[in-house]
């Protein structure tokens, strides 16, 4: 019964025979590899792999994030995971009963993986025996207060009431089955790297030659030392109870197990001097590797030579992936950057729960849906980019990605924990992304045109493209403020309304009781002929429930909570976005803008009930708030009358100046030259209807 596995290659040789020994398993285990490679999704698996083995080996209760497997890989091969994992199980089992040398068992489980990559081939084998060696703690540990566990350990011949015996052996398998997890972290490091991106000096390609042969080290020493871990695991389910209990009460015991334990701790002090070894290479070929590339990213992305975007997104994106995105509208296909070629490339940086669910509503409303979105859709992109919180991806993040990455009509990146950190520093040192997500855009040069248009699609949608920050400060330049700047977007029927020219009222109050009697007063004027949509946005800050009670007052134009939602937050970006281009650009209507969009925001923190009165897409509108709205309701005699001549925003400001009824009210002496036959003119400056008077000028020339 072969119980450690051990063969001549496990005993320590001078210096001179051990480098021998090293170049005869290096040269074995390449011939082993095939070049038809098979790619596995290794980071996911290996997490889920690290999991297992921390349970079996740790009695703590102590609960650790695990993985969704769904989500793992097999690229380029016609076999599921599932069944490779299965073959490869198979396969050590029967090993473990062949009689030929560990050494040559070995070479045949790595023939086996011969078409797959380095760190597949790592992980699989792990994976394998992670499965069975789960299983054995597990009945081990819990089959005497389990029913379950206890059948099971009988029909597997575990039922034995003593482990005193074995507890050597276990610590020895738990410190080798460490040891094979951290080298196998350094294999899956090394792969994952953009190896093409080493510079081909004599240092670079000395250093790799260094690794790679490290690399075939490691990837025999792991499979030999699985090998052996599911030996012993085997022949101690093959030993009876008797046999325990006459090696644990003889003279032999302590020799027996001690020479057990013995094979195992001195594979895993092997392991660890390779691990030691390897990490600091790998570490050294990291380095080299991201300085490179991100000095390729920061020299490419001031390069205004570049013919399209296609060497840039390969650099971000497609490295280690020819098929980097995918798009969950066409059954889940992975895309590759081929299809970003001569298009305007937009990078929704965020976390992986992507933005709160009101602005991903917003979002997607002025992006996929928007109606101008027809005339462009096929000269832009979104490629969604979660970054993680951490280095390892959570659970909760992982589950997140996977509905929303399967749910956005947008392109998602594929497996964005493979984002290289030569990309993660610049999108976090350069572009500043932190919490709050951003949208960066490439022009269809590859050339960044704007740092974070989130505002901007946000506020205009469609209408930005191509959304660079010149066409910002472009549709500041043009905008006036209005009620179709606060409304686009929002609700397409309520837009349709504004553009429409109808008079239209805003009402803002958190106070439920003084939105029921508005919107009592206003029935009444509606009902005496008052032409006029109000529209009910309840307050920024008011709690979910609040909200919903005053989306009812709105259930005639389906102004939804949500829609309420949208408001605020287009008002909030709207700010933001003002006081971002004024920062750097001079626009006409800065002040103006800033004053309107402030006084709507500070009013609502200020917990006060306000209105505004407006028409259509019209400039003209005017503030109500507080005592002012109750006196528009009692001065509706005044102010009705004139309505037909000055409209609806004019007949308010004509109503008495002793009633202050415009906040603004002031002396003015502003004057405006119009043709004799216009009618009532409303000043630029104060909004107050302009008294008449009449001008004769001589035109000598005719």
């Amino acid at each position: 019964m072969e119980l450690s596995g051990n063969d001549s290659f496990t005993h320590q040789s001078p210096s001179t025979e051990l480098s021998l020994q090293q170049e005869f398993i290096i040269n074995k285990t390449i011939l082993t590899h095939e070049t038809n490679q098979h790619i596995v999704d290794c980071k996911i698996l290996f997490q889920a792999m690290e999991n297992v083995m921390f349970y079996a080996s740790n009695s703590s209760n102590d609960i650790v994030d695990v993985c969704i497997l769904d989500g793992i890989e097999n690229f380029a091969s016609k076999e599921t995971l599932d069944h490779a994992v299965y073959k490869i199980s198979r396969a050590i089992l029967l090993q473990c009963h062949d009689t030929m040398d560990m050494h040559t068992r070995t070479l045949v489980l790595l023939e086996m993986l011969g078409n797959y990559r380095w760190d597949a081939k790592v992980v699989l084998i792990l994976t394998a025996f992670a499965i069975s060696y789960g299983e054995f703690r597990l009945i081990l540990d819990v089959y005497a207060h389990s029913s379950l566990a206890a059948s099971l350990a009988t029909l597997k011949n575990l039922c034995w009431r003593n482990f005193e015996a074995l507890r050597p052996q276990l610590r020895a398998m738990e410190m080798l089955i460490k040891e094979m997890v951290e080298l196998a972290k350094c294999v899956v490091r090394f792969e994952s790297l953009p190896l093409q991106l080493v510079l081909c000096d004599d240092h670079g390609c000395t250093l790799m030659a260094a690794v790679k042969s490290q690399i075939y080290l490691a990837t025999y020493w792991i499979f030999r030392s699985s090998l052996t871990s599911a030996s012993q695991i085997r022949d101690l389910i093959a030993m009876k109870q008797e046999q325990v209990l006459v090696l644990f009460f003889s003279f032999f015991f302590f020799l027996f197990f001690t020479f057990l334990a013995w094979g195992l701790s001195s594979l895993a002090l092997r392991l660890s001097r390779l691990c030691n070894c390897l990490r600091l290479q790998v570490d050294a070929s990291q380095k080299q590797i991201e300085e490179q590339l991100y000095k390729m990213l920061m020299d490419l992305l001031k390069d205004q030579t570049q013919v399209d975007n296609q060497k840039v997104l390969h650099l971000f994106f497609s490295l280690n992936d020819d098929l980097p995105f995918k798009d969950s509208s066409c059954s889940q296909s992975k895309v590759g950057i081929s299809k970003l070629k001569q298009k305007i490339v937009m990078l929704l940086v965020s976390k992986p729960d992507l933005l709160p669910v009101d602005q991903t509503l917003l979002l997607l409303q002025q992006t996929h849906e928007h109606p101008h979105n027809k005339n462009i859709e096929q000269d832009y992109e979104i490629v969604w980019v979660p970054i993680s919180s951490s280095e390892t991806w959570t659970l909760d993040e992982l589950i997140s990605f996977d509905y929303l990455s399967n749910s956005l009509p947008w392109l998602s990146v594929r497996q964005p924990w493979l984002l290289n950190s030569a990309v993660m520093r610049m999108i976090r040192e350069e572009w500043k992304f932190e919490e709050k997500p951003l949208m960066v855009v490439f022009d269809s040069h590859g050339l960044v045109s704007n740092y974070n248009a989130m505002d901007m699609v946000l506020i205009w949608g469609a209408k930005a493209f191509p959304f660079s920050e010149w066409r910002e400060k472009e549709l500041w330049e043009e905008q006036k403020w209005n009620l179709q700047l606060m409304f686009d977007g929002t609700d397409q029927s309520l837009t349709n309304t504004v553009d429409g020219g109808r008079n239209i009222c805003i009402c803002g109050s958190s106070n439920l009781d003084w939105i029921e009697e508005f919107e009592s007063r206003i029935k009444k004027l509606q009902n005496s002929g008052l032409q006029i949509q109000v529209i009910y946005i309840g307050s920024r800050n008011a709690s979910e429930n609040t909200q919903t009670k005053v989306g009812f007052f709105n259930k005639d134009i389906s102004f939804t909570p949500i829609k309420i939602r949208f408001f605020w937050r287009r008002l909030e970006k709207i700010k933001d976005s003002i006081l971002r281009v004024g920062q750097f650009h001079n626009f006409a209507n800065y002040e103006t803008l800033l004053k309107q969009v402030s006084e709507l925001l500070d009013t609502d923190d200020d917990n006060s009930n306000w209105a505004v009165f407006g028409c259509g897409n019209s400039k003209d509108s005017v503030k109500l708030q507080g005592n002012k709205i109750l006196k528009f309701f009692e001065r509706v005699h005044v102010w009705a009358l004139k309505l037909a001549t000055l409209g609806l925003v004019g007949a308010i400001r004509s109503v008495d100046d002793d009633d202050e009824v415009n906040n603004t009210m002031m002396t003015c002496d502003h004057t405006n030259m119009v043709p004799y036959d216009q009618g009532p003119v409303i000043c630029d400056k104060c909004k107050r209807l302009m008294k008449p008077f009449v001008v004769y000028q001589c035109d000598g020339s005719k």
